[in-house]
This record gives C-alpha cells, sequence and structure tokens, in this order.
C-alpha cells in the first residue's frame, strides 16, 4: 500500500497532492513563458498560452483520478489505472484542443504549441508523483 509516514493514503489525499503539484508545475511554467510569449507573439498569443495551460491542466486532472482510484489495489489493478488515466488525459487534451481550435478564440498555431508543452510538463510531473506514491517496499510486494 502507498504509504506515508507509516499511514495509507486515501483516494482523495493522493488526488490533493498530485493536483496541487501539477497546478504548481503548470503554474510556473505558464510564468516562465508569458513574457517571452508576449513580447515575441503580441497579446493575443497570451491568451493561447493561457488557454493551452488551462487545456492541459484540465486534461491532467481528470488523468489523475484512475492512479488515486487504485492506488490501494494490487499492482494489476494499479497498472490498470495507470493505463486508464493516460488515455482520459489523452482523449481530453486532443477533444478540448480541437474544441478551442474550431471556437478560433486565439491564434491556433501558438495554442497548439501551448497546450503540446503544458501536457509533456505534467504528463511528467504527474509520471514523477503518481510513481512516488505508488511506491512499494519490494518485500511487502506479493
Amino acid at each position: 500500500m502507498a504509504m506515508l509516514h507509516g499511514h495509507e493514503l486515501r483516494p482523495a489525499t493522493a488526488f490533493g497532492r498530485l493536483a496541487t503539484l501539477s497546478v504548481a508545475a503548470i503554474a510556473g511554467a505558464t510564468a516562465i513563458a508569458y513574457f517571452p510569449v508576449r513580447t515575441l507573439a503580441g497579446p493575443a498569443a497570451t491568451t493561447a498560452l493561457c488557454l493551452g495551460a488551462g487545456i492541459a491542466l484540465v486534461a491532467a486532472l481528470a488523468g489523475l483520478v484512475p492512479p488515486a482510484l487504485t492506488l490501494r489495489l494490487e499492482a494489476r489493478q494499479r497498472l490498470q489505472g495507470l493505463l486508464a488515466g493516460m488515455a482520459l488525459r489523452f482523449v481530453l487534451a486532443c477533444g478540448l484542443l480541437l474544441a478551442a481550435l474550431l471556437s478560433r478564440v486565439a491564434p491556433p498555431v501558438t495554442l497548439a504549441l501551448a497546450t503540446g508543452v503544458g501536457y509533456i510538463v505534467l504528463l511528467a510531473v504527474d509520471t514523477v508523483g503518481v510513481a512516488w506514491l505508488m511506491r512499494r517496499d519490494v518485500r511487502k510486494s506479493p
């Protein structure tokens, strides 16, 4: 079982920790990119940057639900939760990006790039976070 300081983590607690990490990561990435994007591509591009970051964040948070729910289960079920989360994240990100591109509210190239970069940043952060929560003592593994 995933443990922290000798206590088993509940799914809501695990999701909260992972979500906090994701929000901090995307906020930091957006803050770092904001002024260069504004300088090089103009104010309309900053709208695309923020919208792309939001799309990536919504997809990432939805993708964290299955791993958080399977945290207390056996290894095979946790793996299924991870795969379901990755699939949910990908489908949701593609669907939201397509809707945003079709609405033409932001420059399409900047929007697609911002969503892609945000997706990759959050995928890396969430992979590390989920791996940290799911690691188990080898002696306790079945």
